[in-house]
């Protein structure tokens, strides 16, 4: 049977909302950025709203929206979530990988605190291998790679490729190629836009690509489908259930999966 793997992972998570930092005054109440020692612990130098005492980020910039612990959105570094599911949410799977209409992953519920920014790197866990063999397990040959050409980032469509091979009951293993192919959309159903992850300022395990999450909910669809010289893409699974193979599923390998960062 294929393998599947969830990557998730926190960060900087916090309740409430983030806030303007832009009216705090001294304690003068002049507003101005001079420290006025009568305050005492509810000094608050840099007028962001949090004391002084319970800021992690000094010298915020004047006017910028802060969370709980007194940052901006300059001041932070999207950070992994290191448990899942993470913001509370409710994550769902339906259907099947490797069949056709593929696997839906269903996430609602996502509470989002006074994070400014959430996002879903793919296959990013280095730990586990992010592709699709049919021959044994996935070795680094046959690990997924991103398709500029087959993908729409725009529209919500991101494509990854590689080489296999099948093994056939006549122990012979010839050349496939594969191809994933990921779908995201709102609660809405709405595209959503795939980026780089360096675009999107997060410094990833091993992902090159992900989406930043504004709402409180999300879709990914997701297809891994072979060919060979002379077929058409069929979805992995029923390509193998209709070859001479030795054991049924017996050799097929199959992952990926997705992380959170936030910030």
């Amino acid at each position: 049977m294929p393998a599947l793997w969830i990557a998730a992972g926190c960060a900087n998570a916090q309740q409430g909302g983030p806030t303007d930092g832009g009216g705090s005054a001294g304690s003068d109440g002049s507003g101005s950025g001079s420290a006025d020692a009568s305050c005492g612990t509810m000094c608050d130098e840099d007028h962001d709203g949090v004391v002084d005492g319970l800021d992690l980020c000094p010298s915020t910039p004047d006017g910028a929206a802060v969370n709980n612990d007194g940052c901006s959105d300059s001041q932070l570094t999207p950070m992994i979530e290191p448990n899942f599911p993470p913001f509370e949410l409710t994550w769902t799977p339906t259907g099947d990988l490797g069949r056709a209409g593929g696997l839906t992953w269903t996430y609602v519920g996502i509470e989002r605190a006074d994070l400014f920014h959430i996002y879903w790197i793919v296959c990013d866990d280095p730990g586990t291998p992010c592709g699709i063999s049919l021959d044994g397990p996935i070795d680094t040959a046959e690990q997924w790679q991103f398709s500029a050409t087959d993908s729409d980032l725009i529209n919500g469509k991101l494509v990854y490729t590689n080489t296999t091979h099948i093994l056939l009951d006549d122990t012979s293993t010839p050349a496939l190629t594969g191809r994933l192919t990921l779908t995201i959309v709102n609660q809405s159903d709405m595209p959503m836009s795939f980026t780089s992850a360096a675009a999107l300022n997060v410094t990833p395990r091993l992902g090159t690509h992900g989406a930043e999450i504004t709402g409180t909910g999300f879709k990914v669809v997701a297809l891994a489908e072979v060919k060979d010289a002379t077929s058409a893409w069929t979805p992995y699974l029923t390509y193998y259930d209709g070859a001479p193979t030795p054991v049924a599923g017996g050799a097929v390998f199959t992952s990926f999966g997705g992380s959170f960062y936030s910030e």
